[in-house]
């Protein structure tokens, strides 16, 4: 066997055994719990954990966690996601949002205030050079953005790590809780994100528990007019999950979809007949706002008996509302308004974290 020959074939054997070691550690150790969200995954290997999306039959891996520092810089690009690091103490840590006013938490405002953080526009729209200026190690979008490949190229020859978010797609509100493990993953914050998530989901599941099932459940309607157009959700939404796991009938539950049904003024007001509650009256704090709007309200009967409640407690003088910021993180608290509002006929406003009376 001649030199030249041996050394070659020592050389295919180590890059054949290279190739095996390489394929093993394709092969996770073991994976985060996720228990409600079909959309994405963490698995722990021997040297770091990955992120990971699943799309259809397709597993998108995405950041290690060894490319990712101790002090990592975020930028987010809706207030969605900004609760998930409120609850992580993590706001010290945002550097990036698209517009402050839409955000909610006194922390990030006042950081802003501050000039720590930077305002770059919404997506379809980001003002790029104050984007790359502030620099975020990882920008938190929705895959919205995804669509715009010059953009994501820029962003990749910064450094600048994209991490797409489509937790509006979950429509199971522990499922959309959960996206606070993505966060925790990115933050360096896995084990308080489990911690929190856990006792989300043991009060969600314990208020459930405690109903009475005999409890006669209201007729609810959501939504109102905007352009003319009533877009109410479908009956296995989000919003149709919540009530029906405060113990609601929901008026839509047979439209079997998950997103809106655009519906004319008449057939809501036929099918709304003998509804008892009307939740989530879009912008409006008052039953004069809302004849100032459409005088056809008052025929729905349900205007008349005054139970009205909207979602805006927590709004700030611009209309961001912190029912999608903290909210989406705390399903549990929402949950607690609702079975308030379905179990009571004189409840109290100050008992009510996230809803108003609309009177």
């Amino acid at each position: 066997m001649s030199s030249k020959f041996f050394i070659a074939l020592i050389l295919l054997s180590f890059a054949c055994s290279q190739h095996v070691i390489e394929k093993e550690n394709l092969r996770p150790d073991s994976y985060v719990k996720i228990g409600y969200s079909k959309m994405f995954g963490i698995a722990n290997f021997k040297q770091y954990s990955q992120l990971f999306f699943l799309n259809q039959s397709d597993t998108i891996w995405s950041i290690k966690s060894n490319e990712l520092s101790e002090q990592v810089k975020i930028g987010v690009m809706s207030s969605v996601f900004a609760g998930y690091l409120e609850v992580l103490n993590k706001q010290s840590h945002l550097v990036v949002l698209d517009n402050v006013h839409y955000y909610c938490d006194s922390l990030l405002l006042e950081r802003f205030k501050q000039g720590h953080i930077s305002e770059v526009g919404e997506e379809g729209q980001i003002n790029l050079s104050q984007l790359l200026k502030a620099k975020p190690d990882v920008l938190v979008s929705s895959s919205f953005s995804g669509k715009d490949q010059s953009l994501l190229k820029r962003l990749k020859q910064a450094g600048i790590k994209v991490v797409f978010c489509d937790n509006f797609k979950e429509q199971n509100p522990l499922a959309r809780a959960e996206w606070i493990k993505l966060f925790g993953f990115l933050m360096n914050a896995q084990s308080l994100a489990d911690s929190v998530f856990k006792v989300v989901e043991t009060n969600y599941q314990q208020q459930i528990k405690a109903l009475n099932p005999n409890h006669k459940k209201p007729l609810i309607l959501t939504d109102a007019l905007y352009s003319d157009v009533w877009n109410v959700p479908g009956g296995k939404s989000y919003t149709a999950k919540l009530i029906q796991d405060a113990q609601g009938q929901y008026l839509f539950e047979g439209l079997n979809d998950l997103f809106s049904y655009p519906l004319s003024f008449e057939m809501v007001w036929k099918k709304a007949e003998n509804c008892d509650i009307w939740l989530h009256v879009n912008q409006y704090k008052t039953k004069a706002d809302l004849l100032n709007a459409n005088k056809r309200y008052a025929l729905l009967n349900v205007f008349n008996r005054s139970r009205i409640f909207n979602n805006n407690k927590r709004e700030n003088a611009f209309g961001g509302n912190d029912f999608w910021e903290m909210g989406v993180v705390r399903p549990d608290l929402v949950l607690k308004d609702l079975i308030q509002i379905f179990n009571s006929s004189n409840i109290s406003e100050d008992k009510l974290y996230f809803y108003t009376h609309v009177d």
